[in-house]
């Protein structure tokens, strides 16, 4: 009771609402809907990619990436949660796998340089780093459903294999199974290419 007088003071059960009818829109296609939370919650996304890191350029990206997935993802949406909870969640998915590219780009320049004395060109490095991350997408994206979600979830995700082996329900010994067929492939694969 106190709950429901103190959220009716601050307005938050209306804002609750709003949401809900427009996530109840979405969910059936409506374009309108779709705009109306665009316009109310892309300034609130790129102000929280800002403060965990992202330049200006990179937080306007973050907000097309985030209403890009809501759009696709539209028919699963559930009206009864958070709207502005399930945002917070995609944003930080985002920003940490832009982090990750970001550390990985630093990595193989460290590695470029200890490995090609004489000098690092920022822009080949970039180009060179950016093909090479190309071409690993591109080998995950080839690899069988179950060996690329246990890849995923081992490399991108960081879980240990006895959390995978809980998740999928699969036993340790074929998600280890799993992951080194996943890591063989995709060293196959970059060799083959002669990337690596």
């Amino acid at each position: 009771m106190l709950f429901a007088h103190f959220a009716q003071k601050m307005n938050l059960t209306g804002k609750f609402e709003i949401d809900q009818d427009l996530v109840t829109r979405l969910r059936g296609g409506d374009d309108v809907a779709f705009e109306k939370l665009y316009e109310k919650y892309a300034g609130k996304i790129f102000n929280i990619s800002r403060k965990m890191g992202l330049r200006n350029e990179d937080a306007e990206g973050v907000a097309q990436d985030v209403f890009l997935r809501i759009w696709r993802n539209r028919s699963n949406l559930d009206s009864s949660l958070s709207f502005n909870a399930y945002i917070i969640a995609i944003v930080r998915s985002i920003v940490l796998k832009e982090s990750r590219k970001y550390a990985r780009f630093i990595a193989f320049q460290h590695y470029a340089i200890q490995h090609f004395p004489g000098g690092s060109n920022e822009t080949e490095d970039y180009v060179i780093f950016t093909d090479l991350d190309k071409k690993s997408t591109e080998a995950i994206e080839q690899l069988p459903a179950k060996q690329k979600q246990v890849f995923m979830m081992k490399n991108f995700e960081y879980l240990s294999v006895e959390e995978i082996s809980e998740k999928l329900n699969l036993s340790k010994r074929t998600v280890e199974n799993q992951i080194y067929r996943a890591t063989k492939h995709l060293k196959e694969s970059l060799l083959g290419q002669k990337i690596l």
